[in-house]
């Protein structure tokens, strides 16, 4: 039988090796945001989280070499700032839809472009703007195929739905789409299980309000 102290001085270790790798994650991020010269992108107003914007970076690196991603939904610029210092050593390229007129945001309407344009000013040599709804998006506007695509603009059933259908054609054989707000918005939520349903995706990740799938890939 374990005895209490035994269990207690375990749960610690287990505690202490999460904020070990927590750290060391931290570590990481800062190295390749002082690198891509966004250091300021932590500071900057999101609703994405550290852990999410950390995992962003991370689902970048992981790119192959001249990688093209695009984010829809890119509101002043950290998630891209965060998505551009991945691609970067990767020799990639990230695409933003953006209205950039602040529609879905809780705080009201506002042309937040020229905010945007100052807080990735850094990276803008691997950044492409689009100031057009997802809707209205064409395969000519960006380079195919897609390696990385993050969802995360209008988060009604419909809009999310279209965003999905309309970019699956365009993603590489590996690559990878992440929907931001899967846990706090009904219609992500019901897209994303209904994706998974048709059997031709499959998930790869979770961390806090992020999910991410890729294509499924059966022996059989």
């Amino acid at each position: 039988m374990i005895k209490k102290p035994d269990l207690l001085f375990r749960k610690g270790l287990r505690k202490t090796a999460r904020s070990l790798a927590s750290a060391m994650e931290s570590l990481v991020t800062r190295k390749h945001l002082n690198r891509a010269g966004v250091r300021h992108a932590a500071k900057l107003v999101s609703y994405t989280s550290k852990r999410e914007l950390e995992a962003l970076l991370n689902l970048a690196l992981a790119c192959p070499q001249g990688a093209n991603a695009l984010e829809i939904g890119s509101h002043l610029g950290k998630s891209a700032c965060y998505l551009a210092s991945g691609l970067s050593a990767r020799n990639g390229h990230l695409y933003c839809v953006d209205t950039w007129q602040n529609e879905t945001m809780h705080d009201g309407e506002a042309d937040t472009l020229s905010e945007f344009k100052q807080n990735t000013q850094a990276v803008s040599h691997i950044l492409t703007l689009r100031r057009t709804k997802s809707s209205a998006l064409c395969a000519s506007d960006i380079s195919l195929p897609l390696h990385l695509v993050f969802i995360d603009g209008d988060h009604t059933y419909d809009v999310v739905r279209g965003d999905f259908e309309k970019i699956a054609p365009w993603v590489a054989d590996d690559g990878i789409v992440a929907f931001h707000d899967c846990l706090s918005y009904k219609g992500v939520s019901r897209v994303i299980g209904e994706v998974l349903s048709s059997g031709e995706w499959m998930m790869l990740g979770h961390v806090d309000n992020l999910f991410w799938i890729a294509r499924a890939k059966f022996s059989q």
